[in-house]
C-alpha cells in the first residue's frame, strides 16, 4: 500500500501511511485483518511505531479525527496502492487506539501502539458518468430524454439501456441519477418511479413492457367497460371499466406471451398502473396469473389505491410462477381484480400497464408538497436532494425501496415513470445523468 488516509467532511485529510511518512510516524505494519460474518465490515489492527518529537501532538491529532469519525455517516478511508494510482475509498464506521501489550516502548524515545479500524470491506472508485442510450441518443453521458409513457410512439421511450462494458469493477454498486424536469415547464416532480432490470435485450429484441387499456378483454365481473378516446393517455386511448361486486371482482385481463415471459425469466415484476380518471376510494387491486384452463398459478397481494395520484404502483408477481431455464413459458392470463367493502358500482379507467422489474426498485415522494425539478438521487447515501441556485441543498423525497445496485458484467435496461402537481402527463419530458462508482474487495 502507497498511502491510507482518513477523510472527513470539510476538513484536511489524516495521513497514516505514505511512501515517506514524517516524523514521528516511523512504521505502520497490519497485523490482523478480521471480516465480519455478513462480509460487509472490515475491521483492521495495525501496529504504528512513532518516533521523534511531536508524538503527544500526533497523537492527540488522530484521537480528534477519530472522535469525529464516529459522529458522522460520511467519514471514509482513502487508499492507494501505488503512486499514480485512482483513488479508493471505503466507509469508516470507528477506530480507537490501544497499547501494544508486547513493545510499549522503543529505544531512542520511540512508541508504538495498535490502531484499529471498522470500515466497510469494499472499497470504492470515484463515481463517474454512465453512456445511456436509447431513441433519443446512443451513449450520452451528459443527460439523455425520457418521456412518461412508452406507446410505440416514434422516439416515445421511458426507458434506457446500460452496457455491460461500461460497468467495471467486481462488486454490486449503486446507480446514482440526476433528473432534470424540461416538459411541462414549471413543474416539479411529485413522484418518481425508478425501476432496473437485467437480461431485458439482447439480439436486437427487447422485453414488451407495456400493456394498454385498450387491449385488455373484460373481466367476469365487469359491469361495463369501453374504451374512450383522449388525447391526453398513451396511445391516445384508454379502457374504463365499471363494477359492483365487493369481494375480488374480475375487471380486466391481459394475453402474457411467451416471448414476454421468456425476458421475464421467473424474477419479480411489479405492474404499475397509470389512470386516466381519479382512482375509487377503499378500492384494494389484485393481480392473478392464470394459465390457458383458467387455474390459478399465482397471486399477488392487495395493494390499497391510493387517493390523488394517477400512477399506482401494485404488489409483485413472479413471471412466469415456478420457472425453469430449460423449459419454454406457456403463455399466461393476466387478470386485474378488485376488492372493497360495498357494492356500490366503481370505475378504474386504465390508460395502461408497464410491468416494471423489481431487481431495482425505487419509489420517491415529494415531501409535504417541496417543489423540485432537479432532483438528484445520491445511491450511496440514500438520499434524494434539490441543488438550489444559491447552492443550498434541500432534502425534497422520501425513499422507498433502494437504488438499484448494477452488478458488473450484465447489461440493464432503466425505466422511469413520474408525477407533477398535475398528474402524470404522458408528453413529459425529463433529462436523466447516471453515475456510477466501481467497487471492488480488498486485502
Amino acid at each position: 500500500m502507497d498511502s491510507l488516509s482518513i477523510c472527513l467532511p470539510n476538513a484536511p485529510a489524516f495521513t497514516l501511511v505514505q511512501a515517506a511518512p514524517p516524523p514521528p510516524l516511523a512504521g505502520w505494519r497490519w497485523l490482523e485483518q478480521k471480516i465480519s460474518p455478513d462480509g460487509a465490515e472490515m475491521t483492521g489492527c495495525a501496529l504504528v511505531t512513532l518516533r521523534g518529537a511531536g508524538i503527544r501532538e500526533w497523537l492527540e491529532g488522530l484521537e480528534a479525527v477519530l472522535t469525529a469519525a464516529r459522529h458522522t455517516p460520511f467519514a471514509r478511508l482513502e487508499r492507494r496502492a501505488a503512486p499514480g494510482d485512482e483513488p479508493l475509498s471505503a466507509d469508516l464506521y470507528e477506530g480507537w487506539l490501544e497499547a501494544d501489550p508486547l513493545q510499549q516502548s522503543t529505544a531512542r524515545g520511540g512508541f508504538s501502539l495498535r490502531l484499529y479500524l471498522r470500515h466497510s470491506a469494499v472499497w470504492r472508485k470515484a463515481a463517474a458518468a454512465l453512456p445511456l442510450s436509447n431513441a433519443s441518443g446512443q451513449r450520452l453521458e451528459g443527460g439523455i430524454t425520457f418521456y412518461n409513457h412508452h406507446d410505440g410512439e416514434s422516439g416515445h421511450q421511458n426507458f434506457a439501456d446500460l452496457s455491460a462494458a461500461d460497468l467495471s469493477g467486481a462488486q454490486p454498486a449503486p446507480l446514482g441519477l440526476h433528473l432534470r424536469l424540461s416538459e411541462p415547464p414549471g413543474s416539479s416532480f411529485q413522484r418518481v418511479i425508478l425501476s432496473a432490470g437485467s437480461g431485458l435485450q439482447w439480439g436486437g429484441e427487447a422485453f414488451p413492457h407495456v400493456l394498454e387499456g385498450e387491449a385488455a378483454l373484460p373481466g367476469s365481473d365487469a359491469t361495463f367497460t369501453a374504451v374512450l378516446t383522449d388525447a391526453a393517455a398513451g396511445g391516445g386511448a384508454y379502457r374504463r371499466v365499471e363494477w359492483t361486486r365487493p369481494d375480488s371482482a374480475a375487471l380486466l385481463r391481459w394475453t402474457l406471451s411467451a416471448y414476454l415471459l421468456g425476458f421475464c425469466a421467473g424474477r419479480l415484476f411489479r405492474p404499475v398502473l397509470r389512470l386516466s380518471g381519479p382512482p375509487p376510494e377503499g378500492v384494494y387491486l389484485r393481480w392473478s396469473l392464470l394459465e390457458s384452463g383458467g387455474h390459478l398459478l399465482e397471486e399477488s397481494p392487495p395493494s390499497p389505491l391510493q387517493a390523488g395520484h394517477t400512477l399506482q404502483a401494485t404488489a409483485g408477481l413472479n413471471l412466469p410462477p415456478r420457472w425453469l431455464p430449460a423449459i419454454n413459458p406457456a403463455a399466461l392470463t393476466l387478470e386485474l381484480r378488485a376488492e372493497s367493502r360495498d357494492s356500490s358500482t366503481k370505475r378504474l379507467d386504465v390508460d395502461f400497464i408497464q410491468l416494471l422489474p423489481a431487481e431495482g426498485w425505487l419509489q420517491l415522494d415529494a415531501v409535504n408538497g417541496a417543489a423540485g425539478d432537479d432532483l438528484w438521487v445520491d445511491g450511496d447515501y440514500r438520499a434524494a436532494f434539490t441543488l438550489h441556485s444559491g447552492g443550498q441543498t434541500a432534502f425534497t423525497h422520501t425513499f422507498s425501496g433502494a437504488p438499484p445496485r448494477l452488478l458488473p458484467g450484465l447489461d440493464y435496461r432503466l425505466y422511469l415513470l413520474w408525477e407533477t402537481e398535475s398528474g402524470s402527463p404522458v408528453n413529459s419530458r425529463c433529462e436523466v445523468q447516471a453515475f456510477y462508482a466501481p467497487r471492488v474487495k480488498l486485502p
